[in-house]
């Protein structure tokens, strides 16, 4: 369990580093939600090419304990505004996230760890 902690926090570390202006969300064991907002929100589609860099990074790192391995699946989505919930976005994301998942298995032959719908 602490190796799991220890890997969930390095992984908030770096999404909460990449979307510092917008709050993030832990919503399941491994799942977070970053709700974007003023220049994350602007700036949406750098700071996910700076979040999978910095986990490809993280995770091609040998030298490292398996927990510091870090790697994330993230799946991006806006809300619409004639929709009465949040819902259907984090549908999207999900959808988003789990394509993400199956092109990283595809290449590595495993799943992303965690998950982060933005």
């Amino acid at each position: 369990h602490d190796a799991g902690d220890k890997y969930l926090r390095g992984c908030c570390k770096i999404i909460c580093e990449t979307f510092k202006h917008s709050p993030v969300f832990r919503i399941g064991g491994d799942e977070f939600v970053a709700v974007l907002q003023n220049s994350d929100f602007t700036n949406r589609a750098d700071l996910l090419d700076q979040l999978n860099e910095a986990f490809e990074k993280a995770f091609e790192q040998k030298n490292l304990d398996a927990w510091e391995h870090y790697s994330v699946a993230a799946g991006l989505s806006e809300c619409d505004p004639r929709e009465a919930s949040l819902e259907p976005a984090l549908r999207r994301a999900d959808k988003a996230m789990y394509e993400v998942k199956h092109a990283f298995q595809m290449e590595h032959g495993s799943y992303r760890k965690d998950s982060i719908k933005i």
